[in-house]
């Protein structure tokens, strides 16, 4: 019997890796961890590879001096030699020839250090293999009768083929290249492949980019997922001609004397609708399990109940004219439960400052490496229907255990909040709200098979949003134990974890994790629930920061860039979403801004400039298509669709050219700081004189020469305006700053902004001498503010809202698992922790420092940040007992091969710091008459600043200021 792997190619894993002396740890190649990646297939002929050094937690100072790197394969066998090199991310093999595609490889490296003169132990050969870098021409060179296969006649959702291998020569391997759109499963001789991978592949522009992820059988089911014209029902922007699902398939079996064996999708295949009688995206699945035949994948099957009629030819979806092609998916999959988050970081503070005392209850579940929620209660609010509360707003789906008699059909519904009790006094409540899902029902239908044991159900071809789950008509009871829910999301690893003294903060925290994770479906999405999921440009402009803070998401970006570049039109125009399947097009500039920001903060968090120089003419070209509307209306009257989008009733929106404005400008300074990077002066001098230019421009339109303020003296207007660089004039700054605070205090400590200009707020006070008021604003509970989200009457989040005011807004546009908020998150690890990514091996470490009159509001913090380098740690404590002077005490990490510039703030105004502890040793004093060598110390008597330069190592810091 013929075993068939999926691009399945076995990694070394972390803990064999740092289990070698000295070994280095956490390899990556192309940015794929290797030790999480099950399929570590490789889409390039020039492999880059990074790695961490591993060194006892005594070590400072260490630094890499050397590596080397072998590579081999059957027919070659490379050696770097020793590389005198301290790099150790993006490494690409110097004198090595491009790789073959289609080919197997393995790998293994040392490295020295400073701290010995000799090499480390060698990782283990670690196996890849390399992608078909063409694969149209690749497989039309290996059989020309390959062709998309499924059927206009019939709902074909289930194929099956038997083949035989007749070679007696032993296989050396056998894979199998797959798409199939919608959605598909792979099924090889009974067994389904990849038991967590779910959704594949990834929803693309499918006429540009389609994705392909031994007697023998190999069996094909087929979802309808995003190529179903029922996910495009109207009013949508642009409704794609897709039709039927289809798959092309082939397998290649090569055997180890040389020969070769094919198979694949042709009209031998034989089809048939299965038990899944319908399945949608937003309405979910029908399924009716008396029409499932256990085993249909099986070599020898032979089934008298229903009838198998041939597969027929199907269009492809590429649409060659558009230069359309197939490629491999270059991204993790969407996977379910185990396997879909790994840990780079512990979900707990490391070390004494904060103790289980320090951190309230959190609201919603921990996440966890299983991926899977059990519920926390069950009732009946009405006779025949029982209700579940997960605990927590997930994305996914559950898996019910039913036991009934064959032929009973039970309704499963899912909702984010109950139903409340209403006039008249005899609706139901505590019941499953769905009136906000805009049209999806997001329900399933289950036909019982009637298995006397019982069966289990869960969904294949869908996903939902819900914390709540009600199930009608139920032949029997269930109990708690008889359900378990599934998250789902592209697989991604967990590699940042803040926690703090302060609930608020901390809850803020919970809700933004689990919506980024949420909405993160092969491409950043608004929402998992509603009518919509779309791929919506200015929520993944906005949070990308916040989510590269949190999780390990470059390939699902470096694809999400690819579907925009898709999408983009010969003016260099993008629309709102990607796919394009809603909003407008061209997009609002703070929508299509996502293009230059998305590539610009890849570079920032994973220092990768193959980034900025692959997308540079396409972020130029839609820059330009911006400046050709501008050059039309100028900035006072620059496009929009949205402006500030939802600020919190009643307050209305800011003024939208200004908001435009922004955006528009912050891609051109985003396009001095890319094009100075890649080394084009030319476009870096042009475009820092047009800054200029529209630097003037903006004060002279929008700024209010009568009552000091921008535009409509909104707190959005105020807040763009003094971000944007040179902008607002030196002699008018203080007072622009003064009438934005003074209006935020007007309203009770309160924010009129919506996600554009709530994204700037925190780290402009932040940076500008108003870290209280940053502080007070993000522990508010009242309205509107993050913490009313879960501290009202009303509802308690786990998740962020769409709209601040949630509970009055009724059933239209009301999301309570929208990530578009979740931009303060970033803020949370750029200057509460205060670190912050320079764009080389220099860690800055700066954390704001509350007055001593709020120092309550953040007493204590923990943060870890697991960068390419290794472990970034900070922990502070205030609640020091010192009576001689006020002080604050710092632990931190550096990793190994990084350096870290730490910035003590003033404790209270106009404090100055007297000594420095590091350990119990003094290693600076006020006292003129010490002094010490061996620290590298700054002192910024205008700022108060006491800024300490040091190497990789561990380090714990008491501060004393009077």
């Amino acid at each position: 019997m013929l075993c068939i792997y999926i691009l399945i190619i076995a990694g070394v894993g972390a803990n064999f890796i740092s289990g070698l002396l000295n070994a280095p740890y956490d390899i990556r190649v192309d940015h794929y961890k290797v030790d999480t990646t099950k399929d570590l297939v490789i889409n390039t002929e020039r492999p880059r590879f990074s790695w961490k050094l591993s060194i006892s937690e005594q070590e400072r100072n260490v630094q890499q001096v050397a590596y080397q790197l072998e590579i081999k394969s059957h027919i070659i066998r490379w050696d770097s030699k020793q590389v005198i090199s301290n790099q150790s991310i993006h490494v690409s093999g110097i004198g090595l020839n491009d790789l073959q595609p289609a080919s197997f490889y393995q790998f293994r490296l040392r490295v020295w250090t400073t701290q010995s003169n000799q090499a480390s132990s060698w990782t283990r050969w670690i196996c890849f293999r390399t992608a078909i870098f063409n694969i149209p021409s690749y497989i039309k060179s290996k059989n020309n009768s390959l062709m998309w296969i499924g059927s206009n006649q019939i709902t074909m959702n289930e194929l099956r083929k038997e083949f035989q291998v007749s070679n007696s020569s032993p296989i050396h391997s056998a894979i199998v290249y797959l798409s199939g759109l919608g959605y598909y499963e792979l099924y090889v001789n009974g067994d389904k492949i990849d038991l967590s991978r779910k959704l594949d592949p990834g929803w693309t522009v499918y006429e540009k980019r389609t994705l392909m992820s031994g007697m023998n059988a190999v069996g094909v089911r087929l979802g309808n997922g995003w190529y179903n014209q029922e996910q495009y029902t109207p009013p949508v922007a642009q409704k794609p001609n897709y039709g039927p699902p289809r798959f092309i398939f082939f397998l290649q079996i090569i055997f180890e004397n040389g020969n070769e064996m094919q198979v694949y999708s042709d009209p031998t295949w034989v089809g048939r609708q299965n038990a899944i009688l319908h399945d949608s995206i937003y309405n979910g699945e029908f399924v009716d399990r008396r029409y499932d035949r256990p085993n249909w994948a099986d070599a020898g099957f032979n089934d008298s109940l229903s009838l198998w009629i041939p597969a027929e030819p199907m269009l492809s979806p590429v649409n060659e004219t558009l230069h359309g092609r197939i490629v491999m998916q270059d991204m993790p999959p969407i996977r379910a439960g185990p396997g879909a988050l790994h840990f780079e970081v512990t979900n707990r503070p490391i070390g004494e400052y904060l103790s289980p005392n320090d951190i309230h209850e959190i609201q919603g579940a921990l996440l966890t490496e299983t991926g899977i929620l059990k519920p926390i209660a069950t009732w009946s609010p009405t006779i025949g229907v029982q209700v579940f509360d997960v605990g927590q707003n997930i994305a996914g789906w559950c898996r019910f255990t039913v036991r009934g008699a064959r032929g009973v059909g039970i309704y499963i519904r899912h909702g984010e909040v109950l139903t409340q009790p209403t006039v008249p006094t005899n609706q139901s409540y505590n019941e499953v709200y769905t009136e906000n899902l805009l049209g999806a029902t997001q329900s399933d239908t289950y036909v019982l098979r009637g298995d006397p044991a019982g069966e289990t159900y869960e969904p294949i071809f869908t996903y939902h949003g819900f914390r709540y789950v009600s199930i009608l008509n139920l032949p029997n009871p269930m109990t708690l134990d008889d359900v378990e829910c599934l998250v789902v999301h592209s697989e991604t690893t967990l590699k940042g974890h803040f926690i703090s003294s302060n609930p608020i903060i901390n809850q803020i925290q919970h809700n933004i994790q689990w919506s980024q994770l949420n909405n993160l479906m092969s491409l950043p999405t608004d929402c998992p629930q509603r009518q919509e999921r779309k791929g919506w440009m200015g929520d993944a402009a906005l949070t990308v920061n916040e989510a590269l803070y949190n999780f390990d998401l470059i390939k699902l970006y470096l694809n999400f860039l690819n579907s925009i570049v898709d999408s983009q039109g010969t003016d260099g125009a993008v629309p709102d979403t990607v796919p394009f399947s809603d909003g407008d097009y061209p997009s609002d500039p703070n929508w299509g801004t996502a293009l230059p920001t998305i590539a610009w903060q890849l570079y920032r968090h994973y220092m990768d400039d193959q980034v900025l120089s692959v997308f540079y003419s396409n972020i130029r070209a839609y820059v330009e298509s911006v400046r050709r509307g501008y050059q039309s209306t100028g900035l006072a009257n620059l496009f929009y669709s949205y402006g500030d989008w939802v600020p919190p009733p009643p307050q209305p929106r800011s003024n939208s050219s200004l908001v435009s404005s922004f955006a528009f400008m912050h891609d051109i300074s985003l396009m001095i700081n890319i094009s100075q990077i890649l080394g084009y002066h030319n476009d870096t001098e042009a475009y820092s004189k047009f800054y200029q230019q529209l630097a003037n421009e903006f004060h002279q339109v929008f700024f209010n020469h009568t009552s000091y303020f921008y535009a409509d003296g909104m707190q959005t207007a105020q807040i763009l305006a003094l971000t944007l660089p040179n902008v607002v004039p030196d002699n008018v700054r203080k007072s622009v700053f003064e009438y934005l605070v003074s209006d935020i205090e007007r309203k009770g400590n309160h924010v009129s902004t919506g996600i554009i200009g709530t994204a700037q707020l925190f780290p402009l006070l932040s940076d500008n001498g108003y870290h209280d008021l940053a502080l007070e604003l993000v522990t508010s509970t009242t309205y509107p503010s993050y913490g009313y989200m879960f501290n009202n009457p009303y509802e308690n989040a786990t998740t962020l809202w769409e709209l601040w005011d949630v509970p009055f807004e009724g059933p239209g546009m009301n999301s309570r698992n929208h990530i578009m908020f979740g931009s303060v998150g970033a803020w949370f690890y750029s200057h509460l922790a205060g670190i912050d990514l320079t764009l080389d091996s220099t860690i800055i470490i700066w954390p704001r420092m509350a007055s001593e009159s709020k120092k309550h509001l953040l007493l204590k913090l923990d943060c870890q940040l697991n960068t390419l380098y290794g472990l970034v740690h900070v922990a502070y404590n205030r609640d020091v007992h010192d009576t001689a002077a006020n002080s604050i005490q710092l632990r931190l990490t550096v990793p190994p091969n990084a350096k870290a510039r730490i910035i003590f703030e003033p404790l209270f105004s106009g404090a100055r710091c007297v000594k420095l502890m590091e350990g119990d040793k003094l290693i600076w004093s006020v006292d003129p008459e010490y002094t010490t060598e061996k620290y590298q110390i700054e002192r910024q008597i205008d700022r108060g600043l006491m800024i300490v330069h040091v190497g990789s190592g561990q380090y714990e810091y008491q501060a004393y200021w009077e």
